[in-house]
């Protein structure tokens, strides 16, 4: 199953971030939008693994982040990475709190003392990606610089490991492990 670690976002911050994506398509983008349900903050992206693997990996994140302590972090904006002058994913911002950066790096520590691979994306970007540009209006980037978002608190209390399937109608994700910090794994038995 394709798989990835992510930080669920709360329904306030799925809000704003349906509220940036009607906007954005209003004055012009065309992307493949995330739903709103699907809305994330990825940690890593583990691609293809096998049922076994994901279960022992788990129990292993699991075992290391036991009492880590919840933290919040907060939503800090909008953004865009790009490639030359090109928009290629438009997001929103998370403050990289050294909490987070902590808690990325502690799974990162785990997944490659268990030789787990994963996407590298360089640096850490804590983000929750709204869509991957297609098309975009001229002066995209000075239509976007007034792109406000309210400082909205997200409580970090555990990770979620997901499974996606592609679809013709877009990624259809489903979680299989909720791992909290304070109270144990929960396995998705459906």
């Amino acid at each position: 199953m394709r798989t990835f670690i992510a930080i669920d976002i709360n329904p306030e911050i799925r809000e704003v971030g349906q509220e940036i994506i009607d906007k954005l398509a209003s004055i012009g983008f065309k992307a493949t939008w995330t739903k709103p349900e699907n809305l994330h903050l990825t940690l890593f992206f583990l691609g293809e693994m096998d049922e076994k693997a994901v279960d022992s990996m788990a129990h292993a994140l699991q075992k290391r982040l036991q009492g880590f302590p919840s933290f919040s972090t907060s939503l800090s904006g909008f953004g865009y990475f790009k490639f030359k002058h090109s928009p290629r994913v438009l997001f929103l911002k998370l403050e990289p709190t050294k909490s987070l950066q902590r808690l990325f790096l502690e799974m990162k520590s785990e997944l490659n003392k268990n030789k787990i691979k994963y996407d590298e994306q360089g640096n850490f970007v804590p983000h929750v990606t709204l869509g991957r540009v297609k098309e975009y209006p001229n002066d995209w980037e000075k239509l976007v610089e007034d792109i406000q978002t309210p400082k909205i608190t997200l409580v970090v209390d555990g990770v979620t490991i997901y499974s996606s399937t592609l679809t013709p109608q877009g990624p259809i994700y489903k979680w299989v492990y909720k791992l909290k910090f304070e109270g144990g794994l929960m396995k998705n038995v459906r």
